[in-house]
């Protein structure tokens, strides 16, 4: 009977007795404590602390690395799936990939490398079974592309929050504490079928539910895989470790769990604090789309009519088309000006696609997506979450979505890269607050038909 294995690599963790509490007035106090670390990293590189607006959970781990909630080069965000891609080889006993020490100092020293990143991007090895690599929505679909990256002879899909119009999802599965709960995965055929490991990649465990859900909906439909877990965060305690083992042991299943962090909080107190109504944004731009770097839309729509792209993953995506993204930034920055200090803003799950077009910029880049999650904001010292903007797209369908600090970033050119635009007139609102800090570069990525090769 197989059950969990809770590890992380002898060689590249070191025990760690970090504690320190957070505290946000009084709506907030929690106890975090560190048992261990990936060599050379601390908490304070990796996340700040800030209040949701979620009745379901108050509280949210601010990553300073996936480029979500906050803007970072794309070497940091990028360099993050090397490590614990990293910590997959050496699970499956193939060697660390070489620049992990590099990349965990660049990391903590928030001193980021274009130079190195490209140098660690190359580097790509195939594991031994075949693999399929599952990025979760929101957050960790840029995370899961980072760690897909470095594996050759692979596939990569990540889950997705959006309706596809005639699509029925391979399956679904819930995610309690989210803002938004339903998880779908539209896999092609046969997809999920072959593999015979799943990696789930997620940038925070919190209390492991959301794995379990997951890994019970595969295993009802797709029997007999191996999983392996990674995470920047992992907060699991002994109860809940314990729990995903009962259930791995019960399925007879081999469940591995690797982190670059692990650790436990005691929540003291939480709640959902109230805030001032946050107009939506308003306004016209000047702003010309670029349709330059526009690539075939795949034959599925939204509900709304958007259209996607094939780099993105939601769709599946195999090793020998990933290794294309690259040629694809390439191309894709030739058809902008440049600026000294640009910010690239990509939507939603779209995550990966600017890290790699920003990586290619001059200068100095940052990358910030923007996001469902509505975190409160307030100009208080020490705190992460500073100003929001509120603003609706069509392939939103009704759901809010937030950009963070935008004018606390020092930037003179803003890229916004669309992986969808069919209503230029729906954009206008944020390309005009945009433009008010910046110069901006408006990106269509999918032309507004379907690939007629997809039909």
């Amino acid at each position: 009977m197989k059950t969990i294995k809770q590890s992380m690599s002898s060689t590249i963790s070191v025990p760690n007795n970090f504690q320190t509490n957070y505290k946000y007035w009084d709506k907030m106090d929690i106890n975090v404590k560190i048992h261990r670390t990936y060599e050379g990293l601390t908490p304070d590189s990796l996340f700040a602390m800030a209040l949701r607006i979620n009745k379901k959970r108050q509280f949210l781990f601010v990553s300073k690395l996936i480029a979500k909630h906050l803007a970072v080069h794309p070497s940091l965000a990028l360099g993050t799936g090397t490590l614990l891609a990293s910590l997959l080889m050496e699970s499956a006993g193939d060697s660390a990939h070489p620049q992990t020490k590099e990349i965990a100092r660049m990391i903590e020293s928030q001193k980021p490398s274009s130079k190195l990143m490209r140098k660690a991007l190359e580097y790509r090895i195939a594991l031994s079974e075949k693999t399929l690599f599952l990025g979760m929505a929101e957050t960790a679909t840029g995370l899961g592309h980072a760690v897909f990256q470095h594996f050759k002879q692979a596939d990569y899909i990540h889950t997705t929050r959006e309706e596809i119009k005639g699509q029925t999802p391979s399956f679904v599965f819930q995610e309690e504490h989210s803002h938004a709960t339903d998880h779908k995965v539209y896999a092609p055929a046969g997809m999920l079928e072959k593999a015979e490991t799943i990696v789930l990649v997620d940038d925070e465990i919190s209390t492991g539910n959301t794995l379990i859900n997951l890994i019970g909906a595969l295993d009802d439909q797709y029997p007999g895989k191996e999983y392996k877990c990674l995470s920047i965060l992992d907060w699991r305690n002994d109860s809940q470790k314990k729990t995903m083992a009962q259930m791995a042991e019960s399925r007879g299943i081999h469940v591995e769990v690797l982190a670059l962090m692990a650790g436990e909080f005691e929540l003291i107190h939480s709640e959902s604090p109230e805030e001032e109504s946050l107009d939506f944004l308003s306004g016209t731009s000047t702003v010309l789309l670029n349709r330059k770097a526009e690539g075939k839309a795949l034959p599925y729509s939204s509900q709304t009519q958007q259209r996607y792209l094939t780099y993105t993953g939601r769709f599946g995506l195999d090793s020998s088309t990933h290794a294309e993204i690259g040629s694809w930034a390439q191309a894709a920055v030739k058809t902008v000006e440049s600026g000294a200090k640009p910010l690239v803003i990509g939507i939603g799950e779209n995550m990966y696609l600017p890290l790699r077009f920003a990586l290619e910029l001059d200068g100095a880049p940052l990358v910030q997506t923007a996001t469902r999650s509505p975190i409160y904001a307030s100009d208080s010292e020490g705190y992460p979450i500073k100003e929001k903007a509120k603003f609706s797209l069509p392939d939103a369908e009704g759901i809010d979505h937030f950009l963070y600090n935008v004018n606390r970033l020092d930037v003179d050119k803003i890229y916004l890269l669309a992986e969808s635009v069919i209503d230029e007139k729906s954009w206008q609102p944020l390309l005009a607050y945009l433009e008010k800090k910046a110069p901006v570069e408006w990106i269509s990525m999918t032309a507004a038909e379907r690939s007629a090769q997809a039909e």
